[in-house]
């Protein structure tokens, strides 16, 4: 409905969210959530580990099929019920979710061995045996048996899935979800990889028994930590007077009306369907390629699980200075990448630390997509709709998984081992080609262009992570018209820093002509429109040029000092800035830089000059940047020819800017 029909209620809220610690390493509720994941992770592949050596997975010549049937049954739940669970995380407590589905997982791992056993004895001296099969003698024995408990363990793991993931940004910060999901899935390869390696050492040594024993108990000390959790209440956002949308198939709804929120499901359908693949090759890599046992099946996992870790705690380490669909779009293509080195690794045996790096590489990238994914939903989607978005995801990620699990398993491929490379070559084109397009359609939607939205997003990941550049407020920089952003000067990093704070508008610069003579960096002065400046006195040509570019409505940044001052030096105001304001009629936004540091000589080099140029660039610095509302310059309106108005309009600005300054005292 248009704004002119009638005016929109406010938005209110049943309650304020309390403000999460700054530190997401002090946060209880985040550190609790995170152990009940790592623990609950621990256990999960001992019972995986269980059922392949009860199966002889590694001596079989369809260990590919029999690890498929396994993935396919346990995430078939995520596919059927995903909606229901969706629904049930943002209608009832999360915490208390979560707590039922560890506790019911461990009454079926507790059971689980029982139940064999009991099938072993039922049959026992029949005509049907639990058994292998064989030629020629009927046997009761299908991978499908095996893998039917793992249906249970996953129906109450698709119950827990979305609760989780909607729960997790309740407890932190805006500013920390990316470092709070790349923490939390650092931790499920941690727990992957102690789970293969002793789960493979302990089925070996001691049978299948304890596996599953092990198993039941890291579910219930999982449900402990969640136990001492302390959510804040949750709150609902919504608008006055209208009905809050609480069906169960709203998560649909919500998904097909937002083209973003649907592009990222799929890049999940895609990783996850890829998954399904690269995971169920690997017996047959240990058994035919490796030649492995089922303790190798562990180790080769452990190498996915370690790149999953390694890739996981660089997103943690990196925190919000990647933009998480930029990691989506680079991490779909290292994935295939890594798919395509394994499928030649596999090709030509060329050894198993080979295979061992593709795997790990593979699990890095794939991290990537995991972390960035979740990240964006969380970000994107508002809480009271999370939940069934996350349901909704979970359906659709497991279709694709088990539509390639099931292409693999339920036909009765003959030696379907010897198709692992083709299988690997197919997926990592499909993963690279899905990257490429991803990055392509993103630069394309950019409102500067390709070429600028990619220096933009290059510029912005260097100064927030190196540079650890923070905005204080909000950016008051017009969205169009022409603007002068005038700020001071506290080094040669002050153009970045600007640029990367400034999310609306690409800035362009008055700068030093022998600056815009650099081979690259001239290049890229060129692309946005720098206005290059002589330092040694009046350029008019240059001043022309900076009108032209105000009257075409473009942002122009200024520095009013003209040049580097220091802290203990009287400040110089030159009166270009008022000449320029006067003259365009142009919004002038006040900016203050603080945090960097700018070296400093006493004799004056070639040398001295140069490196006083790059020693901020490659220092590391804690920026801060703080805008300032519009200056009002009415009062000399009028006066635009007026030399004196110039010098006078140049000092009111700098004082404003100042003023900026004062406020961190």
């Amino acid at each position: 409905m248009s704004s002119h029909e009638h005016q929109s209620p406010a938005p209110t809220t049943d309650a304020a969210p309390q403000q999460p610690p700054a530190s997401i390493f002090r946060n209880r509720n985040f550190i609790l959530l995170w152990c009940a994941y790592t623990t609950s992770a621990m256990g999960d592949h001992l019972s995986e580990m269980a059922l392949l050596e009860m199966q002889e997975a590694t001596n079989r010549p369809n260990s590919t099929r029999i690890t498929a049937i396994m993935l396919f049954v346990f995430m078939m739940p995520f596919a059927l019920f995903g909606p229901v669970m969706g629904y049930l995380a943002d209608r009832l407590p999360r915490k208390w979710v979560m707590i039922t589905a560890d506790v019911v997982r461990a009454m079926v791992l507790f059971s689980l061995y029982a139940c064999f056993l009991w099938l072993f004895d039922a049959f026992e001296g029949t005509s049907l045996e639990l058994r292998p099969e064989a030629d020629g003698k009927p046997a009761l024995y299908s991978p499908w048996l095996y893998a039917a408990p793992l249906f249970f363990v996953g129906l109450f793991a698709a119950m827990f899935s979305p609760a989780r993931a909607a729960m997790l940004p309740t407890l932190i910060r805006s500013e920390q979800i990316v470092r709070g999901n790349g923490l939390m899935n650092a931790m499920g390869p941690i727990a992957s990889i102690v789970s293969f390696i002793i789960g493979g050492y302990l089925v070996v040594r001691y049978g299948p028994a304890l596996n599953f024993r092990i198993n039941g108990l890291t579910f219930l000390v999982s449900a402990l930590f969640i136990v001492a959790i302390q959510p804040p209440q949750r709150s609902s956002i919504h608008l006055a007077g209208t009905p809050r949308r609480r069906g169960l198939l709203e998560g649909v709804g919500y998904c097909r009306r937002h083209r973003r929120v649907i592009e990222i499901i799929v890049f999940a359908v895609l990783f996850w369907a890829a998954a399904g693949v690269v995971r169920s090759v690997i017996p047959a890599l240990v058994g035919h390629v490796f030649g492995g046992t089922v303790t190798d099946i562990g180790y080769y996992n452990a190498c996915l699980g370690i790149g999953m870790l390694s890739g996981a705690l660089l997103l943690a380490w990196l925190g919000d200075a990647v933009r998480s669909e930029i990691a989506v779009c680079w991490s779909l293509k290292g994935a295939g990448l890594a798919v395509l080195w394994l499928a030649i690794v596999a090709g030509f045996q060329i050894g198993k630390i080979s295979g061992g790096a593709g795997l790990f590489f593979t699990g890095m990238f794939g991290s990537g997509v995991l972390v960035g994914t979740n990240a964006l939903i969380q970000k994107v989607v508002p809480d009271f709709f999370r939940g069934r978005v996350f349901g909704v995801k979970d359906v659709t990620t497991m279709l694709g998984l088990l539509i390639f699990l099931g292409m693999l398993g339920i036909p009765r491929w003959e030696n379907i081992d010897d198709y692992v490379v083709l299988l690997l070559t197919a997926v990592g084109l499909v993963l690279v080609s899905s990257g490429i397009w991803a990055s392509r359609t993103r630069l394309r939607r950019g409102r500067f262009g390709l070429a600028i939205t990619f220096w933009k997003n290059l510029n912005e990941f260097y100064c927030r992570f190196w540079a650890r550049v923070q905005r204080d407020g909000i950016c008051t920089v017009p969205a169009e018209g022409p603007v002068i952003v005038a700020a001071n000067h506290a080094s040669t990093l002050d153009p970045f820093l600007l640029t990367a704070t400034s999310p609306n508008r690409f800035v362009s610069f008055m700068i030093a002509r022998e600056f815009a003579r650099w081979p690259i960096f001239g290049r890229l002065v060129e692309m946005i429109e720098c206005v290059p400046v002589n330092r040694t006195g009046i350029d008019i040509a240059s001043i022309k040029a900076a009108l032209r570019h105000l009257e075409q409505g473009r942002c122009l940044g200024i520095f009013p000092q003209g040049r580097i001052q220091f802290p203990e030096e009287p400040i110089e105001v030159r009166e270009g800035v008022g000449l320029l304001a006067l003259r365009s009629g142009a919004t002038v936004v006040p900016a203050y830089i603080s945090g960097v540091t700018q070296p400093r000589f006493s004799n004056a080099s070639k040398l001295a000059d140069f490196i006083s140029v790059i020693a901020p660039l490659l220092r590391r610095h804690r920026a801060k940047v703080r805008y300032g509302p519009p200056i009002d310059l009415s009062p000399w309106r009028g006066r635009e020819k007026d030399k004196e108005a110039y010098r006078e309009v140049a000092e009111y600005i700098m004082k404003e800017i100042n003023a900026l300054a004062a406020q961190d005292n």
